[in-house]
Protein backbone atom coordinates (compact mmCIF):
# COMPACT_ATOMS: atom_id res chain seq x y z
CA UNK A 1 0.00 0.00 0.00
CA UNK A 2 1.26 3.63 -1.21
CA UNK A 3 0.49 5.85 2.13
CA UNK A 4 1.31 9.14 -0.15
CA UNK A 5 -1.54 8.21 -2.75
CA UNK A 6 -4.48 7.70 0.56
CA UNK A 7 -6.58 10.90 1.25
CA UNK A 8 -6.75 12.69 4.55
CA UNK A 9 -10.23 9.99 5.76
CA UNK A 10 -8.06 6.96 4.69
CA UNK A 11 -4.72 8.17 6.34
CA UNK A 12 -7.12 9.23 9.79
CA UNK A 13 -8.83 6.00 9.31
CA UNK A 14 -5.53 4.00 9.47
CA UNK A 15 -3.92 6.32 11.88
CA UNK A 16 -7.42 5.42 14.46
CA UNK A 17 -7.23 1.58 13.63
CA UNK A 18 -3.33 1.69 14.40
CA UNK A 19 -4.00 3.29 17.89
CA UNK A 20 -6.94 1.54 18.79
CA UNK A 21 -4.58 -1.92 18.03
CA UNK A 22 -2.02 -0.30 20.44
CA UNK A 23 -4.58 0.33 23.01
CA UNK A 24 -5.89 -3.08 23.02
CA UNK A 25 -2.69 -4.56 23.45
CA UNK A 26 -1.80 -2.78 26.14
CA UNK A 27 -5.28 -3.63 27.77
CA UNK A 28 -4.32 -7.75 27.56
CA UNK A 29 -0.88 -6.63 29.29
CA UNK A 30 -2.58 -5.40 31.79
CA UNK A 31 -5.06 -7.95 32.31
CA UNK A 32 -2.10 -10.53 32.10
CA UNK A 33 -0.57 -8.37 34.75
CA UNK A 34 -3.29 -8.34 37.36
CA UNK A 35 -3.89 -11.73 37.01
CA UNK A 36 -0.32 -12.68 37.55
CA UNK A 37 -0.33 -10.11 40.79
CA UNK A 38 -3.48 -11.69 41.94
CA UNK A 39 -3.12 -15.59 41.27
CA UNK A 40 0.30 -15.95 40.13
CA UNK A 41 1.15 -17.72 42.97
CA UNK A 42 -1.49 -20.55 42.42
CA UNK A 43 -1.45 -20.69 38.73
CA UNK A 44 2.41 -21.34 38.93
CA UNK A 45 2.43 -23.68 41.91
CA UNK A 46 -0.83 -25.62 40.31
CA UNK A 47 -2.22 -28.85 41.70
CA UNK A 48 -0.53 -31.11 38.70
CA UNK A 49 2.39 -29.16 39.45
CA UNK A 50 2.59 -30.37 43.38
CA UNK A 51 1.33 -33.69 42.12
CA UNK A 52 4.90 -33.82 39.44
CA UNK A 53 6.85 -32.95 42.06
CA UNK A 54 6.24 -35.23 44.55
CA UNK A 55 6.36 -37.98 41.30
CA UNK A 56 10.02 -36.54 40.78
CA UNK A 57 10.87 -36.97 44.90
CA UNK A 58 9.98 -40.34 44.58
CA UNK A 59 11.68 -41.35 41.74
CA UNK A 60 14.89 -40.78 43.46
CA UNK A 61 13.97 -42.14 46.56
CA UNK A 62 15.82 -45.24 46.03
CA UNK A 63 19.04 -43.04 45.55
CA UNK A 64 19.17 -40.83 47.78
CA UNK A 65 20.82 -41.37 51.19
CA UNK A 66 19.25 -42.98 53.84
CA UNK A 67 19.91 -42.08 57.71
CA UNK A 68 19.42 -37.83 57.24
CA UNK A 69 17.71 -34.96 57.78
CA UNK A 70 14.46 -34.51 55.62
CA UNK A 71 13.03 -30.76 55.34
CA UNK A 72 9.57 -31.14 54.51
CA UNK A 73 6.64 -29.07 53.70
CA UNK A 74 5.59 -25.83 51.85
CA UNK A 75 7.26 -23.04 50.15
CA UNK A 76 9.19 -21.65 53.05
CA UNK A 77 11.30 -25.19 52.55
CA UNK A 78 11.12 -25.20 48.99
CA UNK A 79 12.90 -21.90 48.48
CA UNK A 80 15.24 -22.89 51.84
CA UNK A 81 18.91 -23.30 50.09
CA UNK A 82 20.06 -26.25 52.58
CA UNK A 83 23.48 -26.09 50.59
CA UNK A 84 23.70 -22.32 51.22
CA UNK A 85 22.75 -22.24 54.64
CA UNK A 86 24.34 -25.44 55.69
CA UNK A 87 27.40 -25.92 54.00
CA UNK A 88 28.77 -29.23 55.91
CA UNK A 89 25.30 -30.94 55.66
CA UNK A 90 23.64 -33.48 52.86
CA UNK A 91 20.33 -32.26 54.10
CA UNK A 92 17.76 -33.27 51.73
CA UNK A 93 14.71 -30.70 51.10
CA UNK A 94 11.40 -32.38 50.39
CA UNK A 95 9.48 -28.83 50.05
CA UNK A 96 6.67 -28.37 47.48
CA UNK A 97 5.26 -24.85 46.90
CA UNK A 98 1.50 -24.40 47.79
CA UNK A 99 1.61 -27.76 49.67
CA UNK A 100 -1.17 -27.99 52.68
CA UNK A 101 -1.00 -30.39 54.96
CA UNK A 102 -2.67 -33.19 53.59
CA UNK A 103 -0.70 -33.02 50.13
CA UNK A 104 2.34 -33.28 52.89
CA UNK A 105 -0.01 -36.67 54.33
CA UNK A 106 -0.46 -38.01 50.93
CA UNK A 107 3.09 -37.73 49.50
CA UNK A 108 4.39 -38.84 52.84
CA UNK A 109 5.24 -42.48 52.09
CA UNK A 110 7.23 -41.54 49.12
CA UNK A 111 8.65 -38.28 49.68
CA UNK A 112 9.81 -38.85 53.40
CA UNK A 113 9.42 -42.16 54.77
CA UNK A 114 11.29 -44.00 51.76
CA UNK A 115 14.31 -42.32 52.54
CA UNK A 116 14.44 -43.55 56.25
CA UNK A 117 15.48 -40.42 57.97
CA UNK A 118 16.82 -39.93 61.37
CA UNK A 119 15.54 -36.30 61.36
CA UNK A 120 12.50 -35.22 59.89
CA UNK A 121 11.56 -31.56 60.23
CA UNK A 122 7.98 -30.72 59.10
CA UNK A 123 6.90 -26.96 57.98
CA UNK A 124 3.59 -26.77 56.57
CA UNK A 125 0.10 -24.67 57.46
CA UNK A 126 -0.28 -21.63 56.27
CA UNK A 127 -1.44 -22.56 53.18
CA UNK A 128 -4.11 -24.37 55.01
CA UNK A 129 -4.93 -21.28 56.71
CA UNK A 130 -4.83 -19.26 53.12
CA UNK A 131 -7.66 -21.94 51.53
CA UNK A 132 -9.43 -21.45 54.79
CA UNK A 133 -9.07 -25.07 55.98
CA UNK A 134 -10.55 -25.35 59.26
CA UNK A 135 -8.58 -25.45 62.01
CA UNK A 136 -9.43 -28.84 63.35
CA UNK A 137 -8.89 -30.36 59.90
CA UNK A 138 -5.11 -29.15 59.99
CA UNK A 139 -4.90 -30.59 63.43
CA UNK A 140 -6.36 -33.79 62.64
CA UNK A 141 -3.79 -34.27 59.34
CA UNK A 142 -0.79 -32.94 61.58
CA UNK A 143 -1.89 -35.78 63.72
CA UNK A 144 -1.84 -38.64 61.17
CA UNK A 145 1.55 -37.18 59.33
CA UNK A 146 3.46 -37.50 62.98
CA UNK A 147 1.44 -41.02 63.51
CA UNK A 148 2.51 -42.26 60.11
CA UNK A 149 6.20 -40.97 60.95
CA UNK A 150 6.04 -42.70 64.29
CA UNK A 151 4.58 -46.26 63.37
CA UNK A 152 6.75 -46.47 60.46
CA UNK A 153 10.08 -44.58 62.06
CA UNK A 154 9.82 -45.42 65.56
CA UNK A 155 13.80 -43.96 65.50
CA UNK A 156 13.41 -41.49 63.64
CA UNK A 157 13.54 -37.41 65.52
CA UNK A 158 10.62 -35.32 64.48
CA UNK A 159 10.80 -31.59 65.01
CA UNK A 160 7.35 -29.84 64.09
CA UNK A 161 8.24 -26.27 63.16
CA UNK A 162 5.52 -23.31 63.85
CA UNK A 163 3.88 -21.74 61.45
CA UNK A 164 5.46 -18.12 60.77
CA UNK A 165 4.02 -14.85 61.31
CA UNK A 166 3.04 -12.51 57.88
CA UNK A 167 3.02 -8.94 57.55
CA UNK A 168 1.49 -6.60 54.74
CA UNK A 169 3.62 -4.48 53.02
CA UNK A 170 3.18 -2.34 50.40
CA UNK A 171 2.28 -3.89 47.30
CA UNK A 172 -0.75 -5.15 45.82
CA UNK A 173 0.89 -9.17 45.73
CA UNK A 174 1.68 -9.14 49.73
CA UNK A 175 -1.78 -8.08 50.24
CA UNK A 176 -2.93 -10.45 48.24
CA UNK A 177 -0.81 -13.12 49.95
CA UNK A 178 -1.52 -11.83 53.71
CA UNK A 179 -5.03 -11.01 53.50
CA UNK A 180 -6.30 -14.45 54.92
CA UNK A 181 -3.08 -15.33 56.60
CA UNK A 182 -4.17 -12.90 59.46
CA UNK A 183 -1.68 -13.20 62.73
CA UNK A 184 -4.59 -13.68 65.31
CA UNK A 185 -5.48 -17.13 63.17
CA UNK A 186 -1.46 -18.05 62.33
CA UNK A 187 -1.18 -17.40 66.50
CA UNK A 188 -4.16 -19.83 67.48
CA UNK A 189 -3.11 -22.55 65.21
CA UNK A 190 0.31 -22.63 66.31
CA UNK A 191 -1.32 -23.11 69.88
CA UNK A 192 -3.34 -26.41 68.96
CA UNK A 193 0.15 -27.09 66.96
CA UNK A 194 2.23 -26.81 69.61
CA UNK A 195 -0.47 -28.99 72.32
CA UNK A 196 0.27 -31.51 69.51
CA UNK A 197 3.55 -31.90 69.79
CA UNK A 198 3.69 -31.98 73.09
CA UNK A 199 0.86 -34.82 73.71
CA UNK A 200 2.92 -36.93 70.54
CA UNK A 201 5.72 -36.79 72.04
CA UNK A 202 7.85 -34.88 69.27
CA UNK A 203 9.70 -31.52 69.32
CA UNK A 204 8.12 -28.46 68.48
CA UNK A 205 10.08 -25.38 67.18
CA UNK A 206 8.90 -21.83 67.79
CA UNK A 207 10.92 -20.23 65.05
CA UNK A 208 7.57 -18.16 64.87
CA UNK A 209 8.59 -16.17 68.19
CA UNK A 210 12.31 -15.52 66.37
CA UNK A 211 10.50 -13.96 63.63
CA UNK A 212 8.71 -11.51 65.09
CA UNK A 213 8.47 -7.70 65.24
CA UNK A 214 5.62 -6.08 66.85
CA UNK A 215 3.73 -9.06 66.77
CA UNK A 216 3.99 -9.48 63.03
CA UNK A 217 6.80 -10.89 60.70
CA UNK A 218 9.52 -8.67 60.93
CA UNK A 219 9.68 -6.49 57.71
CA UNK A 220 13.38 -7.38 57.39
CA UNK A 221 12.67 -11.08 57.54
CA UNK A 222 11.16 -10.79 54.16
CA UNK A 223 10.22 -10.49 50.66
CA UNK A 224 6.73 -10.29 50.66
CA UNK A 225 5.43 -9.97 53.55
CA UNK A 226 4.63 -14.20 53.40
CA UNK A 227 8.03 -16.04 52.17
CA UNK A 228 11.37 -15.55 53.81
CA UNK A 229 14.82 -13.00 52.79
CA UNK A 230 17.86 -13.90 53.49
CA UNK A 231 17.83 -12.01 56.76
CA UNK A 232 14.88 -14.46 57.60
CA UNK A 233 16.20 -17.80 56.53
CA UNK A 234 19.24 -16.73 59.08
CA UNK A 235 17.29 -16.92 61.82
CA UNK A 236 15.61 -20.08 60.59
CA UNK A 237 18.60 -21.11 60.13
CA UNK A 238 19.92 -20.56 63.52
CA UNK A 239 17.17 -21.82 65.21
CA UNK A 240 17.47 -25.60 63.49
CA UNK A 241 20.90 -25.64 64.11
CA UNK A 242 20.59 -24.93 67.75
CA UNK A 243 17.76 -27.94 67.74
CA UNK A 244 19.72 -30.04 65.81
CA UNK A 245 23.01 -29.49 67.95
CA UNK A 246 21.17 -30.02 71.12
CA UNK A 247 19.86 -33.45 70.07
CA UNK A 248 23.39 -34.43 69.03
CA UNK A 249 24.74 -33.32 72.35
CA UNK A 250 21.74 -35.59 74.23
CA UNK A 251 23.05 -38.55 72.43
CA UNK A 252 26.82 -38.17 74.15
Amino acid sequence: MNIKKLNYNQKRKIMFASIAIILLLFTILGCVSIIYILYGEALLTSQKTQLKKAEEYAAIASSTPQNGVVFVGDSIFELYDLKKWFKDKDYINRGISSNKSEDVLNRLQTNVIDLKPSVVIIHVGTNDIGHNIPNEKYIANMDKIINQLQTQLPNCTIIVDSIYPTVTLNSYNSKNLTKVRENSTINNTNIALKYLCKTKKVIYLDTHNSLLLDDKLNKTYTIDGLHLSDSGYNIVTCEITNQLNYLVSKKK
